[in-house]
């Protein structure tokens, strides 16, 4: 790895951590197209979940006194991970285009129709139905892509939660996904010695990007915040498309 390349990976990750820490999603996002460019995209999806599972890790620490809004979405998580083992298991033969459009419609309706779906009461029949959907369909996607990001975080937008619980709900499905991830990677051999190394080396721009992001959010106001979420998920939409048609 020479030092662009080094740069690429302090660089990607230190602003993929950033926007971590502040919205609890966007590492994947924003960190795999930067690497895919300089190691591959499937070296790029493997590396990344390191760094992942970090991230998730810290965030679940440093909110550990709200993990009681998990009690309300276990069938989300559960669901999620599940839909992340069938993902890695069968990327090969998933049609990634037809995949593509599919999300993309589903974040649509969730960001333009979204409160009337879930209902106003998180406890509504149709959101308690409708979340175990959400939370497999995005498993899948992290388990093929590493992004989960594009329908996950539109479902939890459109319940209009509190910035911090947000961000730990986001972080608890993609922790535990990031886990099936790491071993089911692992038992496909994908983990090599040069991927482990980048993927440590990277733990360091992205853990203290992490941490700045995690203080900016305590800056913001929900406003502000649901802005800067939105325009995430915009992004992600727009590269799961670029990914399956743009190259």
């Amino acid at each position: 790895m020479g030092p662009l390349d080094l740069l690429i990976l302090i660089l990607g990750l230190g602003v993929a951590g950033f926007a971590k820490g502040t919205t609890g999603m966007g590492l994947p996002l924003l960190a795999t197209p930067l690497l895919a460019g300089v190691f591959g995209p499937k070296a790029a999806v493997v590396i990344v979940t390191i760094p992942i599972f970090a991230a998730n890790s810290v965030l679940l620490l440093q909110g550990w006194r709200r993990l009681d809004v998990l009690r309300g979405i276990t069938p989300i998580i559960i669901a999620s991970a599940i839909g992340t083992a069938i993902g890695v298991n069968l990327l090969a033969l998933l049609d990634q285009r037809t995949f593509a459009i599919l999300i993309s419609l589903m974040v649509l309706i969730f960001l333009l129709r979204g409160d009337r779906l879930t209902g106003d009461d998180p406890g509504a029949r149709r959101a308690r139905i409708l979340g175990p959907v959400v939370g497999f369909v995005g498993g899948v996607l992290q388990g093929t892509t590493s992004i989960a990001s594009p329908i996950i975080g539109s479902f939890f937008h459109a319940r209009k939660m509190d910035r911090h619980e947000y961000v730990i709900v986001l972080a608890a499905i993609f922790e535990l996904n990031a886990a099936v991830q790491l071993v089911g990677y692992a038992l496909l051999g994908l983990y090599t010695a040069n991927i482990l190394a980048i993927g440590l080396l990277g733990l360091v721009p992205t853990l203290l990007a992490l941490m700045a992001g995690i203080f900016f959010r305590s800056r913001l106001d929900q406003a502000r915040f649901r802005q800067l979420i939105l325009v995430l998920l915009v992004l992600s939409v727009a590269n799961l498309l670029w990914r399956s048609f743009g190259q």
